[in-house]
């Protein structure tokens, strides 16, 4: 419980993603028993992609299954559900990860989903010390796993939303910039400023927010 705890501080304290998914791993591996090799695999734009590790180890294995497109991290995600690798030496799913997996001495592994719609992705466990194959030790594992993963979701999910309003000020007071220097450039109000701003956008193309950044940047119209 200390060690859940305090990992549960230490992701509070955190305001960025990155910082959290970097907490979420090191956390599981302070909480979950018998767990060391751990991390995070994230969809992006490309995928999915390893976010954070605890171990070189974590990291290669994450690494395999992502290029094989294969193993208990695919499967969690696309399941929406707790996938185990009880045993590695008697595994007959993914042939290509589990042969990686156990070249960097894990015997077992398990991945569970993150809840809500964001982020898409998993928190995989590796454990190299023994295999799952006891019931009770596996039943344990999985249950604490998920009640930390449901955790760091919540805890995901709210620096998300503090990044987004983060980048939204931010572009606000681009914008705002941009208008106060054409505005005074050309002696028009506030709302022809941004007019100029969005025929801009519409002509080039170009995401308003960059246009207002070239002409804060460069103070020209």
């Amino acid at each position: 419980m200390t060690a859940l705890v305090r990992s549960a501080r230490g992701i509070a304290g955190c305001d960025h993603v990155a910082d959290v998914l970097t907490c979420v791993a090191e956390g599981a591996a302070a909480v979950v028993p018998g767990v060391q090799d751990a991390g995070v695999t994230v969809r992006g734009p490309d995928g999915l992609a390893c976010a954070a590790s605890t171990t070189d180890t974590a990291a290669a294995v994450d690494r395999a299954a992502i290029r094989a497109a294969e193993g208990p991290c695919f499967e969690a995600v696309a399941r929406a559900g707790t996938v185990v690798l009880a045993d590695a030496a008697t595994e007959t799913r993914w042939p290509q990860f589990v042969q990686e997996a156990v070249r960097h001495g894990v015997r077992a592994s398990l991945s569970v989903p993150f809840s809500g719609r964001w982020p898409v992705g998993a928190l995989n466990l590796h454990v190299t010390g023994h295999a799952l194959a006891d019931p009770a030790l596996r039943d344990r594992i999985c249950r604490e796993a998920r009640i930390f993963a449901l955790y760091a979701s919540i805890a995901l999910a709210g620096a998300h939303r503090v990044e987004n309003l983060e980048r939204a000020v931010e572009r606000r007071d681009v914008i705002g910039q941009a208008k106060g220097i054409l505005m005074a450039q050309h002696d028009i109000d506030a709302d022809d400023a941004f007019e100029r701003l969005r025929q801009a956008s519409q002509h080039t193309n170009i995401k308003l927010h960059d246009i207002a950044s070239w002409v804060a940047a460069r103070r020209t119209p």
